[in-house]
């Protein structure tokens, strides 16, 4: 027996020792909230409950893995349904396969293979993509879905909607005859069968006695509903913080937890307030400025951490300069011995990462963009996953279309069509068209005969595979079907050794998973990849010693001694498309977890004007900013303001060239940085009428200053910061009699 209470506060004491009757956790930025909830998992454990019956869900593949250890480590046992909520709802289907109605095993679809099927609906309906993005249709399926919507009994608003029925009725007869599920069936299928079925419902209901439901307010409605179908005992601890949801836009509904309470009479709430992370002053930054929120469970987080640096605004003239001084300051911290892998920096959305990133590199300071393209959608890989697909689905007509012409055979679309027009004849699936001999010579005829009996040989021979080893799969279709002489003889020598190195990487995979799951065979194997989600890889790759770039959403769950937040700018961050201001209070709870993700120092940029959409303008402080507390900056000046750092001072002549040179596209190196000074300004001709830096007076926008000269002399442009108006790029030959000294 182990102390699950050693250490614990009173708060996370309680917390772990509610095991009976609901419990609603209300655990705050850093609280050790992961801690409790592994702890509590031991207890019940300890209290007599067997691990397999003990259903603990999450919302990522890291978060789950991560309390799997954490209970190892704690009792020396596993305990197999500590999962995701995808996860879940993938095994309860497999369980109960043979009420999904599939003629076979079923597979999971990605992203680009839902893609794919949407574009063959579009052609079989004769539907234009031009009238109505598909994407759109595909994004309004998937909304109705997750909302358990009854889509044959909605009545369409619009005609996007009428579009989007149409398409749907299409979509399931696909899914059924390729056998095929994706991931919001993994959560809607589910909780259908659940909801038909009394006596299964109550199996599972028996089968999982007690419930614990990480992140709760980022559930959405499908969400919920499986925890209420399968939390009908009431032993069900949701454990969660409203001001940490962020993902509504994605569907989550913060009133999930909100109501709680209600859902569930006489629950037991308990509060974590307690920080174990951040300092003092950061902390007083976060709750003031989350307490603006109406929708929320009161509640102050604290800490027993030292008070801490104040906190810093870096107020600048544009992008480009916050960039500068972002760059800047990372350099002096890394010159000082702050390890770069300790700094992040967050941005609202992901098109402000390309002028953060110039920055970087400007200071040649090693960085990582966290959200780029995750090891399994990558070309190759995908690849090889079709393979291994067909081998467990052989009606999966995606992953099949992808391997038609890997190696390259010469397939063409008419033989694709000539193909499936025989399968639909004799009702069997293309591969058991090529698997048959009499079938396949009603296809392989004329130009299309080699190919086709290529294809042929190299499905009979992988169709031969020992599925019950992942392994030996992926190391028989590389091997079978040649892949990697596929990409030396169509890559180029760099491309196509990374491509290489790729599929090999799956080999590692595979055989990492067949360790630790011996009886899980290529179905389980699949499944994993399947489940494996962006954010997570991207965390886990590559952790050498550089700066963290991500987005704002991207940050939620990490922590950083440094953190930069950037754009804090009304437009930005609140953010404002189309001239509407996002979900005000959301984008607040976004600033919350932006702010708590820092231990020690924080650091905010602004901004006076900046170019979004093809546009510049010129942005007010975020009001955020406002809401922060006073002293948790720097002292004020004389003026009332907050003095500006060093690191955000109108730039010096020599960094200023380098300014003008990014903005006008030329390009300067670093050696190029330390030799330019105001002498070495390439971009001010000696007969241009006006100055960086002076002001004047335009016909129609009004006042401004003069930022820079460009352009050849014949074709001489002028940039301008107007007062009202914002930057603009005017040519000189028009503005003759407009422009004037000030």
């Amino acid at each position: 027996m182990i102390d699950v209470y050693k250490g614990m506060n009173d708060s996370q004491r309680e917390a772990i020792a509610h095991v009976d009757g609901p419990l609603l956790v209300v655990a705050g930025a850093g609280s050790g909230k992961t801690r409790v909830i592994t702890h509590r998992i031991a207890n019940l454990i300890q209290l007599g409950n067997r691990p397999d019956r003990i259903l603990a869900i999450t919302f990522t593949n890291k978060a789950a893995g991560e309390m799997q250890d954490r209970v190892h480590r704690l009792l020396g046992l596993k305990t197999p349904w500590i999962t995701t909520f995808h996860s879940a709802g993938l095994r309860l289907l497999k369980l109960e396969s043979h009420r999904v109605g599939f003629q076979h095993p079923f597979t999971v679809m990605d992203e680009e293979e839902q893609r794919k099927k949407f574009k063959r609906i579009y052609k079989d309906l004769k539907l234009d993509p031009k009238a109505i993005d598909p994407r759109k249709v595909q994004w309004r399926i998937s909304h109705w879905k997750n909302q358990l919507t009854n889509i044959a009994m909605f009545v369409a608003a619009d005609e996007t909607d009428e579009w989007a029925k149409k398409c749907h009725e299409r979509y399931v007869e696909i899914c059924k005859e390729e056998c095929v599920v994706d991931f919001d069936d993994l959560l809607v299928m589910p909780v259908r069968l659940l909801e038909a079925d009394p006596q299964l419902r109550q199996k599972y209901v028996e089968r999982f006695p007690y419930i614990l439901v990480d992140e709760y307010q980022d559930t959405n409605k499908a969400q919920y509903r499986l925890i209420q179908l399968l939390g009908a005992h009431r032993n069900i601890c949701a454990t969660g913080d409203p001001d940490q949801a962020i993902y509504g836009w994605r569907g989550a509904d913060i009133e999930n937890i909100l109501s709680f309470e209600k859902d569930f009479t006489g629950c037991k709430v308990v509060l974590l307030e307690e920080n174990y992370r951040s300092t003092k002053v950061i902390l007083r930054a976060a709750q003031g400025v989350v307490s603006h929120n109406e929708k929320r469970k009161e509640k102050t987080i604290r800490t027993n951490n030292e008070e801490g640096k104040p906190l810093v605004v870096l107020a600048v003239d544009d992008e480009m300069d916050e960039s500068f001084a972002i760059a800047a300051a990372i350099e002096r911290m890394q010159k000082e011995g702050r390890k770069l892998s300790e700094i992040a920096v967050f941005y609202r959305t992901n098109a402000q990462s390309r002028v953060l990133e110039d920055g970087m590199r400007r200071r040649g300071l090693a960085y990582r963009i966290v959200g780029g393209t995750r090891f399994y959608d990558r070309r190759e890989v995908k690849d090889l996953l079709a393979y291994l697909k067909l081998l467990i689905n052989p009606r999966d007509r995606d992953s099949f279309e992808r391997v038609a012409n890997i190696p390259k055979r010469g397939i063409g679309e008419k033989s694709l069509e000539a193909l499936y027009q025989v399968a639909e004849d004799e009702t069997v699936g293309v591969l058991e068209v090529l698997e048959n001999a009499e079938l396949l010579d009603r296809v392989a005829v004329g130009r299309n005969a080699n190919p086709m009996r290529d294809l042929s040989r190299a499905w009979r021979m992988v169709r031969a595979l020992p599925t019950s080893n992942p392994t030996a799969c992926v190391r028989g279709v590389i091997e079978l079907v040649n892949l990697e002489e596929h990409y030396r003889a169509t890559e180029d020598s760099g491309e196509a050794q990374e491509r290489i190195a790729n599929v090999r990487e799956v080999i590692t995979a595979a055989e990492q998973y067949h360790e630790s799951a011996p009886d899980g065979g290529l179905t389980g194997f699949l499944e994993l990849v399947a489940l494996v989600t962006e954010p997570e890889v991207a965390q886990d790759r590559n952790r050498a010693d550089q700066v963290t770039l991500m987005t704002l959403h991207a940050a939620k769950g990490l922590e950083f001694p440094v953190v930069f937040i950037t754009g804090c700018e009304d437009g930005v961050l609140p953010l404002q498309r189309m001239g509407e201001t996002a979900d005000l209070e959301e984008e607040r709870r976004l600033m919350y977890v932006g702010i708590t993700r820092a231990m020690k120092h924080l650091y905010l940029s602004r901004a006076r004007c900046r170019m979004q959409y093809g546009q510049t303008f010129r942005n007010q402080p975020s009001q955020f900013l406002d809401e922060i507390p006073s002293d948790c900056f720097q002292a004020k000046d004389a003026t009332g303001r907050h003095p500006v750092p060093e690191a955000s001072k109108p730039m010096s002549a020599r960094y200023r060239s380098v300014a003008q040179a990014m903005r006008s596209g030329a390009l300067m190196k670093g050696s190029d940085l330390q030799r330019s000074g105001a002498e070495g300004d390439a971009h001010v001709l000696d007969d241009d009428p006006y100055r960086p830096g002076e002001r004047v007076v335009h016909s129609i926008f009004g006042r401004g200053q003069v930022l820079e000269m460009k352009g050849p002399k014949d074709g001489r442009s002028i940039i301008i910061d107007f007062d009202q108006h914002g930057r603009k790029e005017l040519q000189m030959s028009f503005t003759a009699g407009k422009l004037s000294a000030e």
